[in-house]
């Protein structure tokens, strides 16, 4: 039988290398098109690795290398096809050429078969984790994100030591509110701030619950020693307050924050006073 295999073996290596060129665009892109005559050698030459277990184990090998270089099934069907015809029409039935030819490639694709789908798998899990990876960073950008961006909604500004000054802009709505208190306790406990001017006159809009909330934010700040100044009301905001019937009583309010500041120099012994020469000089 290899001697009738080994007459043909020139014959198989050029119909399996066509059939393997034919099919090239159904291998993986690691499986580069100058790699097909090598491995057409490699599947004939396979039928003559000695006796039937020989081959058989070096169909095995063969097919699980082919398919970890990215060979495609397809191609080695038809490559397979290919073989076998030639075979088929060229050696005699009764020398079990086409049996034994048969048997070595089926043992090649399986192996391929076999090889592919770990690659596939292990793909499938590196894609995964990938996937995994960039929705973490994307959800570590995003907090990061959204914590510059409530630091940048919430800036507080240490104007004086122990004077501080929180400017609102926008609306403010419980959860912002909520953020803000916290911030500002945060602020008053690390520099032990004894004023805090809030400045809303950014904000368009106070409603019961703002209004409820910026209460309890200046009960909170005077448990920890700090009074709080509210400045900025405009004529909608005070307008609003009224209607609601917020009550405002024991919460110090100036008209800006150029008098919030002079305030609360004021009560710290302090004032702002024009450089000496400075007025004769100009």
């Amino acid at each position: 039988m290899n001697d009738t295999l080994q007459g043909l073996r020139p014959q198989l290596e050029q119909q399996v290398a066509a059939a393997l060129t034919s099919m090239s665009m159904n291998n993986r892109g690691t499986f580069p098109p100058f790699r097909i005559p090598t491995a057409a050698q490699s599947l004939v030459g396979g039928m003559f690795a000695g006796t039937s277990d020989d081959a058989t184990a070096a169909a095995r090998a063969l097919g699980t290398a082919l398919g970890q270089a990215g060979m495609g099934l397809p191609a080695l069907l038809v490559a397979q096809g290919a073989a076998l015809d030639l075979i088929a029409r060229a050696a005699d039935p009764a020398s079990g050429a086409v049996a034994f030819a048969s048997g070595y490639f089926g043992a090649v694709i399986e192996s391929l078969v076999v090889a592919d789908s770990a690659e596939l798998e292990r793909q499938r899990v590196e894609m995964e984790r990938a996937y995994l990876n960039t929705v973490s960073e994307q959800r570590e950008q995003e907090e990061r994100l959204r914590s510059a961006i409530r630091e940048l909604s919430t800036p507080i500004v240490p104007v004086y030591e122990g004077i501080l000054v929180l400017p609102l802009v926008g609306s403010v709505d419980s959860r912002r509110a909520a953020e803000i208190t916290e911030r500002l306790l945060e602020a008053i406990s690390a520099s032990q701030a004894e004023i805090v001017i809030i400045d809303i006159t950014g904000v368009p809009l106070i409603d019961t619950s703002t209004a409820n909330h910026l209460l309890m934010t200046t009960r909170a700040a005077s448990l920890l020693g700090s009074q709080v100044v509210l400045v900025g009301i405009g004529a909608e905001v005070a307008q609003t307050i009224v209607h609601i019937g917020i009550e405002l009583r024991g919460l110090i309010t100036l008209a800006n924050l150029q008098a919030g500041i002079a305030y609360a120099l004021e009560r710290m012994g302090l004032s702002i006073q024009p450089l000496a020469g400075a007025r004769k000089a100009a």
